[in-house]
């Protein structure tokens, strides 16, 4: 993984990062990178995730771009944030870029 600027800011999400509050998880992780630079997301390895959360995160980080900025994972993605992306097609022929975000890896091409 990259290393966070020295300016970031660490957001540790709620365990329940599904439909259900999505609105609420919208919320602070917009509010997060409008006040910081740098925003690294702090997913516990047990939370509950369902494809809506995942669909949050690729939106954040294209509004964190627009604005000069990057969100980041604190750990690679595990539990049921991995399952998720998995079932939703992100696993499948990762480009370099959504590997080292999702898995902390460098992919060769």
């Amino acid at each position: 993984m990259s290393s966070p600027a020295p300016d970031h800011a660490s957001l540790t999400l709620p365990k329940t990062l599904t439909i259900k509050n999505i609105l609420d998880v919208r919320e602070k992780i917009l509010s997060a990178i409008d006040n910081n630079g740098e925003l690294v997301l702090e997913i516990a390895d047990d939370a509950q995730v369902d494809l809506s959360f995942v669909q949050l995160v690729v939106a954040a980080r294209s509004h964190a771009a627009q604005k000069t900025g990057r969100v980041l994972l604190a750990r690679p993605a595990a539990g049921e944030l991995r399952e998720a992306l998995r079932r939703g097609g992100f696993l499948d022929e990762l480009t370099p870029d959504a590997s080292q975000f999702w898995l902390h890896q460098e992919q060769t091409l």
